[in-house]
């Protein structure tokens, strides 16, 4: 994508440079450039928006503003999302990839179910790969846990869910306001590589991955090699060292993966903060507040602690009036300052 913008500057230029200037470059793929001479043109990209109309279903271009922000700086970003539901809390950095087998055994069950529940009920938004097993269940505890969202990164088109016993899973992540996601149009091939390469998405949507149970080889250790490459954290839970199934996970954790036993230390190692003081339950008097205090105020419910920074790009209130309310919220009791510039509600 980068050296096409290099050659030809915006994908609009692209549409309109001479045929030939396209092809006789020498710094791109001969297959590559004939591929864009053949299918550019305007009625064709009318007919694909045409056709994801018609199957309910969004894309956006890694140009594109709500493109996830943590996805951009990853090698080789898909160009292009194709997505049902909302990933606009992909652009958040609190959210944790969770990975692992397709078959469990009871301890991976109980720690998925466990642990993932706990950090959604703290606000952390979970990415996995909507597989069986580990997958599956990391999605539905999230949806459990209320106050984080998911998102299922599909090795295949989204209108070709697999595995099929899957769909109601997909259907519960968007009733609870996450996304199913695939950089695969409609009606693509699915080929078993597609698999492997989707797990770079999952990985790069992500502060870090958590792999509950893997055995030695297992497509979750790619997700986690993924994160390795992209510098994001890497946390392993460890298990039985008679159990195939914890393998990989042993081996990541000898190779220098965050040992995870409970929450506190995917919290610590992430560097999450906890929405366990912005409960529904909080109430706040908003008589003599402004209405940007009254936003400020909105947010920290909805969010839990939050830097000053996020706070403006939340609200797109001005650094200015943001420090002014800041001010009088912290006088007047309604917040605390913690470290970092970072607030939350006076409990």
């Amino acid at each position: 994508m980068d050296i096409l913008k290099e050659e030809f500057g915006t994908l609009e230029n692209l549409m309109q440079v001479n045929k030939g200037e396209i092809l006789k470059n020498k710094k791109l793929d001969s297959k590559l450039l004939r591929n864009i001479v053949k299918y550019r043109s305007y009625s064709r990209i009318d007919k694909i928006k045409e056709i994801l109309y018609n199957n309910k279903i969004q894309c956006v271009c890694i140009e594109d503003e709500n493109y996830p922000e943590q996805l951009r700086h990853i090698a080789l970003p898909p160009p292009i999302l194709f997505y049902k539901g909302d990933i606009s809390f992909l652009k958040m950095e609190q959210t944790l990839a969770v990975v692992g087998s397709r078959t469990p055994t009871q301890y991976g069950l109980y720690c998925v179910r466990k642990l993932t529940e706990e950090l959604s009920s703290m606000g952390v938004n979970i990415v996995s790969g909507l597989a069986l097993g580990i997958d599956s269940e990391a999605h539905m505890a999230c949806i459990k846990g209320k106050n984080g969202k998911t998102a299922a990164i599909l090795g295949g088109p989204i209108d070709e869910i697999r595995p099929a016993t899957n769909i109601p899973v997909a259907e519960k992540i968007l009733e609870n306001g996450g996304a199913v996601i695939s950089e695969f149009f409609i009606s693509s091939k699915i080929y078993p590589s597609n698999f492997v390469q989707r797990n770079r998405i999952i990985s790069g949507l992500c502060k870090g991955t958590l792999v509950v149970e893997a055995a030695d080889g297992s497509g979750a250790l790619t997700t986690a090699n993924y994160a390795l490459q992209q510098n994001r954290s890497v946390l392993a839970i460890p298990g039985p060292i008679n159990s195939p199934k914890s393998e990989g996970c042993n081996e990541l954790l000898e190779k220098g993966a965050k040992v995870t036993r409970n929450f506190k230390d995917i919290m610590d190692e992430c560097e999450f903060s906890s929405l366990n003081n912005s409960k529904d339950s909080i109430e706040y008097d908003i008589k003599g507040l402004n209405c940007e205090q009254i936003a400020i105020l909105d947010l920290m419910k909805k969010q839990g602690n939050i830097k000053i920074d996020d706070i403006c790009n939340y609200t797109d209130i001005d650094i200015k009036t943001i420090n002014s309310n800041i001010n009088e919220l912290l006088i007047n009791d309604y917040i605390i300052e913690m470290e970092n510039k970072t607030y939350g509600f006076n409990v």
